[in-house]
């Protein structure tokens, strides 16, 4: 490749993502002004449910569809209101949230009869309501399958224990594979294990286990902190998102070879010395802003660890363990599966198809980026 070639390839990638984070910025603009507006005025007189969520997570996504159909079958028996707390901090405040998504039931006077943290399927808040003895009318409706899924694993975290093990560790793989804030993490791990160049499988499965501790240990730290401050869990706010999506920009176009890092090699670090804390690091590194997401689907394990805290205060912390193997297990499985890759193919840092997996990793964190400026 020539030189004039490369620098037009460089353009060309630096034009592009200066394109997609103006597109993204016009649309947030958009959004701010939609969410501005959303807070509803309560019927009156009505029994009423206020969904508090933070719009991006998929739980909370599925809540939204499953109150969109209870809002138009219930009309006239409930009021339903949906609140973005990250457009209204006041309400967030208010109505003390911990975690995203939060239901919180009402009599028609506006006094909290119930809360629940995390998804509530239909057929349970119909329940609750009965149970709260307000007998709702609704038809019979189709279930969507992240509805079922997400409703049969909350409930299975309270049932017998190796069930609600065995959820718990299933919602910790969920809260990669559906959350585009962690998937950003998939190709920055690849890209690591790849830039390390011949190692073996142990040593692939510890650097990537490294990695992903450290951002479960971050979101553990920033989730406690702001818990404390009266704050979401693991809300530090747009400032950390916009600099995650700042790092994520520079290490995308690092491994387009436009940025130059003071890193050498392909990948994060340059010498296997290094590795360990350079993978810790990174993993510390990119926990900070991936909390409200990682919250959302853990909130039914947290809720069941503090209702056993008095009695079964060891079950309760194996539901977190379960929970922080299953997000784990993701991430090394990513990165030790590059390893058997590089070794099948008997590629090395700087083989054609490793430089290929590179820039499409770097295109991949990108689109992280993209995100990350999204939802800050």
């Amino acid at each position: 490749m020539s030189a004039a070639t490369g620098r037009t390839g460089k353009f060309l990638v630096v034009a592009a993502l200066a394109i997609a984070v103006a597109g993204v910025l016009v649309e947030k603009h958009r959004q701010r002004v939609d969410r501005a507006r959303a807070a509803a005025i309560p019927a009156a007189g009505l029994p009423r449910l206020v969904e508090l969520d933070a719009v991006d997570c998929a739980p909370c996504k599925a809540m939204q569809a499953v109150l969109g159909d209870l809002q138009r079958e219930c009309a006239g028996s409930l009021a339903v209101e949906v609140i973005d707390v990250r457009a209204h901090r006041d309400i967030e405040a208010a109505y003390r949230i911990r975690f995203s998504p939060t239901q919180v039931f009402q009599n028609p006077a506006g006094a909290e009869l119930f809360r629940h943290e995390g998804f509530l399927s239909r057929a349970d808040i119909l329940s609750k309501w009965r149970e709260l003895g307000y007998d709702l009318q609704a038809p019979a409706g189709a279930t969507g399958f992240l509805e079922r899924l997400f409703g049969a694993l909350s409930r299975a975290v309270s049932g017998a224990p190796l069930l609600a093990l065995g959820a718990a560790f299933l919602w910790g793989v969920l809260s990669v594979v559906l959350s585009p804030c962690h998937l950003a993490n998939i190709p920055l791990v690849i890209a690591f294990i790849a830039g390390q160049g011949r190692i073996t499988t142990r040593r692939a499965l510890g650097l990537s286990a490294l990695f992903a501790a450290g951002i479960l240990v971050m979101i553990g730290v920033v989730g406690g902190v702001t818990i404390a401050l009266g704050r979401l869990a693991g809300d530090a706010g747009p400032f950390a998102r916009y600099i995650m999506a700042a790092v994520l920009f520079a290490v995308g176009l690092h491994f387009f070879d436009v940025v130059p890092l003071p890193w050498s090699g392909a990948g994060l670090i340059g010498t296997q010395r290094k590795g360990a804390p350079a993978a810790l690091i990174c993993g510390l590194l990119f926990g900070v802003a991936l909390g409200p997401c990682t919250f959302a689907y853990m909130a039914p394990m947290i809720g069941a660890a503090f209702s056993m805290a008095a009695s079964r205060l060891a079950y309760g912390a194996l539901l977190l363990l379960a929970y922080g193997l299953g997000h784990c297990s993701v991430i090394v499985l990513a990165g030790t599966s590059t390893e058997w890759v590089q070794r099948g193919l008997n590629w090395n840092e700087n083989s054609i198809g490793a430089r290929w997996l590179k820039r499409t990793c770097g295109a991949l964190i990108l689109l992280g980026g993209a995100y990350m400026l999204c939802v800050a």
